[in-house]
This record gives structure tokens, C-alpha cells and sequence, in this order.
């Protein structure tokens, strides 16, 4: 019957058979037959045709449709409820990358856990490595993707994989697209100026490796960024293998037993790059 009380409400609010059912995918004996129905359910008349197209509602289906609204909410209302309760119902699983983790190594990652949605509640954060790890010390994250040999108390650190930094984009250009403070490549990226005597005439900070990607690909400035997120068209200069460095999985001392089955598919695909 609320599938009948849709029917009748969107009718109510058209004023037009017609675009009641395109509004509500149906077809129009559809939507006819289920206003009968509730006609002769309710035993009364509803509507009354005025010319060819337009429809007027009785008094009655004036009073249906001010019932049927607040019944219709009811009901979203409870839906909605009982959604909420089936998602919290589910572990929660946050977890934290770093940026450059987040280009080179979270897609694939993601769609492993993607299998186990209707198992865990998965809440994705990004952030630089320090802010990663800070996040999981004050236990707001479960797991951590970073590539800054960082480590604390209560922390694991598992290294997996490896990057590359490379110098990027135009060698010509006095713009540097350099990333925040305490982001791993800003460190790296800030002794490659040192060890060359560079003191850039401009600078913009941006807190994204994929927007300093995007605008050397357009050929705007140049950059200390990691290979795995530039395009083929923009021109590199590989560095030395102290540009190279190791991504990180950090993991807490006690994880929460709901989780351990997240941790040991986590290791497992990462273990795959290593």
C-alpha cells in the first residue's frame, strides 16, 4: 500500500497521469489501476478530471494526500534508521595514506578491502606521513600507508615496496611546486635545493602530489615528486638512489581483534609489492 500512497502522492502533486508515471518509471494503466485501488480500498473518489489532461483532487484526496506525506516520511525515516543501524553494525576500519601511498599504492589496496565492505565500515583518510602517524597515536586510524621512516611508541613499522623521487617538469621555470612542512618528499625535496645551491625566485606550497602532477603536465614549474604519479609527457632527470625510498605500513601493538582479519589482508597485498 506505501507503494500505492507514492503513486497517489506524486499524482497529487502533477496534477497529470502522464507525468506521474515518468516521474515514478512506470507505466500510466500503472498508474491508474493503483489509484482505483486505493479508491476502492478507501472507498472514496480521489480525483476528478478536469478536461482533457488535468486532474483535481476531492476533498478527500486533499485530506489523503496531507495523511500519505507524513506516513511517506515515517517511513523514509525509518528506512533510513534501519540503514544506519545495519552500517554501525559493521566494524569500523580507518585507514590513513600519505599522499604519494595514496596515487601509487591505495587504488590496488582498495579494491581488495572493496570484497569486505559488507563486512567493515572503511573510512579512508589522506594526509601527510607525520599527520598519519600523529593520527594514529591519538588512535583515530587503524592503519597507516606512509613513505617516511617514521615510528613511535605503540607503533609498528613494516617496510614494503619503494619509490622513486624524480626532478620534474621545467628546468627553466623559477616557479618550484613544493609540498607542505612535514610532508616526506617537502624533506626531500628541500635537500636536493641545498646539495645544488638553489634558492627558488618562486615557490607554491600545495599539499597534493596529484594537483603538482597536473601542473607539470601542463608544463607549470618544476618539482621533486615521485615517478609513479607524473605522466610520460613530462620530462624527468633521474636522481641518485638517495631519492629512493621505502613505503611503510604502520600497524598498532594491540590491534583490535575485529580488525586483525583487515590487518592480515592489508599485509598480504602489500607483501605482493615488495
Amino acid at each position: 500500500m506505501l507503494k500505492h500512497l507514492q503513486t497517489f502522492k506524486t499524482v497529487y502533486e502533477t496534477r497529470n497521469f502522464s507525468q506521474a508515471a515518468e516521474q515514478l518509471f512506470i507505466s500510466q494503466p500503472t498508474v491508474s489501476t493503483q489509484i482505483k485501488q486505493l479508491e476502492n480500498e478507501l472507498n472514496t473518489t480521489l480525483f476528478t478530471r478536469n478536461g482533457r489532461q488535468e486532474i483535481l483532487p476531492t476533498s478527500s484526496g486533499t485530506k489523503l494526500y496531507r495523511h500519505a506525506q507524513k506516513l511517506l516520511e515515517q517511513w523514509d525515516a525509518t528506512k533510513l534508521a534501519m540503514q544506519t543501524d545495519q552500517i554501525t553494525s559493521r566494524p569500523i576500519c580507518r585507514l590513513g595514506a600519505s599522499h604519494t601511498t595514496a596515487s601509487v599504492v591505495l587504488p590496488t589496496l582498495l579494491t581488495q578491502l572493496a570484497a569486505y565492505s559488507d563486512q567493515y565500515q572503511f573510512q579512508i583518510t589522506l594526509a601527510n606521513s607525520t599527520s598519519i602517524l600523529t593520527q594514529m597515536t591519538q588512535h583515530k586510524l587503524d592503519f597507516g600507508l606512509v613513505e617516511k621512516p617514521i615510528v613511535t611508541d605503540q607503533i609498528n613499522r613494516v617496510a614494503f615496496g619503494q619509490d622513486e623521487l624524480v626532478h620534474a617538469g621545467d628546468f627553466t621555470s623559477p616557479l618550484w611546486l613544493i609540498r607542505e612542512p612535514n610532508s616526506g618528499v617537502r624533506h626531500y625535496t628541500e635537500a636536493y635545493l641545498k646539495a645544488r645551491n638553489i634558492k627558488p625566485a618562486q615557490t607554491m606550497v600545495i599539499h597534493s602530489n596529484q594537483i603538482i602532477a597536473d601542473l607539470l603536465d601542463q608544463g607549470i614549474g618544476q618539482s621533486i615528486i615521485s615517478r609513479h604519479v607524473l605522466s610520460h609527457t613530462v620530462p624527468t632527470e633521474t636522481l641518485s638512489a638517495n631519492y629512493h625510498r621505502q613505503f611503510y605500513l604502520l600497524t598498532k601493538t594491540g590491534t583490535e581483534p575485529t580488525l586483525q582479519a583487515v590487518q592480515t589482508i592489508i599485509t598480504t597485498e602489500l607483501q605482493k609489492l615488495s
